[in-house]
């Protein structure tokens, strides 16, 4: 019994002498030479870093839980993702519909009716398509083929023709044209836009 306690004071007394001065301490040590004072036993050491670590545990436990909550709050109800949910992209034509040969012919077609109304009665509204190289033809119908496409319905120099053309190679010429019956009778320019028929 005597050399149990005699060797536990040993142990003690070895612990007490066996100090870590300041100067060794590395920076996550620093702030207990502050608080514990010039010099440090190993036991208050590993009781220091114990506490340390519970605290940064603590620590730790209420950020992820502060964390849960926030994206807890953010988080979107089912319904609201349903009504939110992306459009579908619109295509290259439909972004670019001003650029199309429907936008031309709609325009055309609401123009020619506009002016109809205005001529007097023995008067009415003509167009003629003038193509590269000098051809003009006198137009019967406009039909929109493709996106940039107009297939034109007329007579050239008197026979009747069909001309798929791009509409940036095609110049419209629109004027009014005197109604002489029976060789020159009144009749509307008919337009094909998005594959439905009207006339002007």
């Amino acid at each position: 019994m005597t050399t149990e306690k005699t060797k536990e004071a040993a142990s003690n007394d070895s612990l007490s002498a066996d100090v870590v001065e300041l100067g060794r301490l590395d920076e996550r040590l620093g702030f207990l030479a502050k608080e514990a004072g010039k010099r440090l036993t190993h036991s208050s050491i590993l009781e220091a870093l114990r506490e340390q670590q519970i605290g940064e545990s603590r620590k730790l436990q209420n950020s992820l839980r502060a964390l849960a909550d926030k994206q807890a709050m953010e988080l979107p109800h089912i319904a609201s993702l349903e009504r939110n949910r992306l459009q579908k992209m619109p295509t290259p034509e439909e972004t670019q519909q001003f650029q199309s040969a429907a936008v031309l012919l709609r325009q055309l077609a609401a123009s020619i009716a506009d002016w109809r109304q205005q001529l007097p009665n023995d008067f009415q509204p003509a167009i003629v398509a003038l193509l590269n190289g000098g051809a003009q033809i006198e137009v019967e119908s406009l039909a929109q083929e493709t996106f940039h496409g107009i297939r034109i319905t007329g007579t050239l120099n008197g026979t009747p023709c069909v001309v798929l053309a791009h509409q940036a190679t095609v110049q419209l010429l629109c004027w009014a044209q005197p109604v002489e019956p029976p060789e020159r009778p009144r009749r509307p320019i008919g337009f094909i836009i998005d594959g439905l028929a009207t006339e002007a």
